[in-house]
């Protein structure tokens, strides 16, 4: 079993004032062995939180707390030793990628760099794992693929490819970033088909965010709800999406096309923005909501940042 990835009190910032914080004092773990989802809306801080395990943020980004991995901080690490960490402990599936492969290269080459940045191999054996790896991900001409340019792929073929790019140097853990975001609904179950058969086959240890509930609900065993900054509800997947325990998840939840399309309601003006980040928004609000952020609070084995549950 390899090592969980610990947030501690984990802030980040992008101006000045709390009010520019993406990411507001999140304290969890992501569990070795499991997939956990990262789920919310946009603007939520998932993608803010996931990209800064990897530090993978603008320089204008200002960090404070502990991300700790195998009993060190990554906060501490030079650039250079994260550039060591990342793909070979921890690898990435990147956004949209069509926009993250370089359009003027061959497959071939972008397989082989990356496995000679992050693995040590030599040319030869890069190749013969670039070859290796695009098997596994089920291309059967893969000579012919090795020999495309990113744009003679479909969008399904390309993100097998920064799929495999992201395995290459076999990581303990692997960060996918919204990985159906923008696809139509054929490419999205075939994305849904690729990440179970990585979760399956390839790696057990897996951060998928997305706003995409079917996905969660295919894919992950546990799941952290975020929103404006803060974990509002973590729990195990299959409990959150059946009986969740804060508003803001059941909300999600009922805008699904499957359960009605139900969208959440606009913040309301007149509610103050003091307390619970989401009372602006929540048809369950109690008077205290507006008073204080509630704290998280554990109920069996799940936790919740919501004051219906105070007691809990």
């Amino acid at each position: 079993m390899g090592s969980d990835i610990l947030i501690n009190r984990f802030t980040v910032a992008f101006g000045a004032g709390s009010d520019a914080a993406a990411v507001k004092n999140v304290t969890t773990r992501f569990f070795s062995g499991q997939v956990t989802g990262l789920i919310g809306e946009s603007g939520s801080g998932k993608s803010v939180l996931g990209m800064s395990i990897l530090r993978l943020l603008p320089s204008s980004a200002r960090l404070s707390g502990a991300i700790e991995f195998d009993g060190e901080n990554l906060l501490s690490f030079s650039a250079r030793e994260m550039q060591a960490l990342r793909g070979s402990r921890i690898g990435l599936i990147p956004q949209s990628p069509g926009d993250s492969l370089d359009k003027v290269l061959r497959i071939r080459v972008q397989l082989e760099e990356a496995l000679l940045a992050h693995s040590g191999q030599g040319r030869k054996e890069a190749r013969r794992r670039a070859v290796e790896l695009l098997k596994a991900f089920h291309f059967e001409d893969v000579n012919r693929v090795m020999q495309s340019y990113p744009f003679q792929l479909s969008g399904g073929m390309q993100q097998r490819v920064v799929s495999a790019m992201g395995l290459s140097c076999g990581p303990e853990w692997l960060i996918a970033d919204e990985p159906t975001k923008g696809l139509d609904a054929v490419l999205r179950e075939q994305v849904y088909s690729l990440l179970d058969d990585i979760a399956q086959n390839h790696i057990k240890s897996m951060i998928i965010i997305t706003h995409d509930l079917s996905l969660a609900a295919r894919v992950c065993h546990r799941l952290l709800v975020m929103y404006q900054g803060r974990v509002v509800e973590e729990g195990p997947a299959g409990e959150v999406l059946a009986s969740p325990l804060h508003p803001y998840t059941a909300g999600l939840l009922a805008a699904m096309p499957s359960r009605g399309m139900n969208p959440l309601p606009p913040p309301d003006p007149s509610v103050p923005a003091t307390g619970c980040p989401f009372a602006a928004r929540c048809t369950q609000r109690l008077d205290r909501c507006t008073g204080t952020v509630p704290p998280m609070r554990a109920q069996s084995g799940r936790k919740a940042r919501c004051y219906l549950h105070a007691d809990g």
